[in-house]
């Protein structure tokens, strides 16, 4: 998906849109970028003549929450200066189908044909019901995430109204 912005200022944009990676480049300026993170809006100088690269939902979820997101694209000259700039987005996503589905990536090692590879987590003496740290097998155990269909996901993100709430909250385990 690619945007391209020209004028005095960008247009604020309320919609997001699902995305693994966002590339941003900006033509004849070299201006500020407002990002909106978890934590709220993040202002950026990149150098001029670079690519600001950010991580998208999509990343967070399959690196298990080690990567942190920013939610849309960067929005150039999201101020009250004046601005005149040309500024490129492109964001790298999955395509939107029924069959799609979004969660933690399990490290090959791990999982050998729907069994753990490392027996020595596991008590053979229980039958294989708990692992030594307590937790089931149903659990998923170290994962952050719940896998969630990225079809349903994109257009509750897409048509959210409270865009500063993180819509990957309801897809976290407790």
């Amino acid at each position: 998906m690619m945007w391209i912005s020209e004028g005095k200022k960008s247009p604020m944009v309320g919609r997001f849109y699902p995305h693994v990676v966002g590339l941003q480049y900006q033509i004849r300026s070299g201006q500020k970028y407002s990002l909106l993170a978890d934590s709220g809006w993040v202002s950026v100088l990149p150098p001029v003549e670079s690519i600001l690269v950010t991580i998208g939902d999509i990343a967070q979820v399959w690196s298990n929450g080690k990567f942190k997101k920013v939610r849309g694209r960067a929005v150039a000259c999201l101020g009250e200066g004046e601005c005149r700039c040309i500024s490129m987005s492109l964001l790298v996503t999955l395509p939107i189908d029924s069959t799609s589905r979004v969660g933690p990536l399990v490290p090959i090692s791990a999982v050998d044909g729907g069994h753990d590879v490392d027996r020595n987590d596991r008590d053979d003496d229980d039958g294989g019901d708990q692992n030594l740290n307590g937790k089931s097998d149903g659990e998923k155990e170290g994962r952050l995430f719940k896998s969630f269909s990225l079809e349903d996901y994109a257009w509750r993100v897409y048509h959210e109204r409270l865009f500063l709430k993180d819509p990957l909250d309801r897809y976290r385990f407790n």
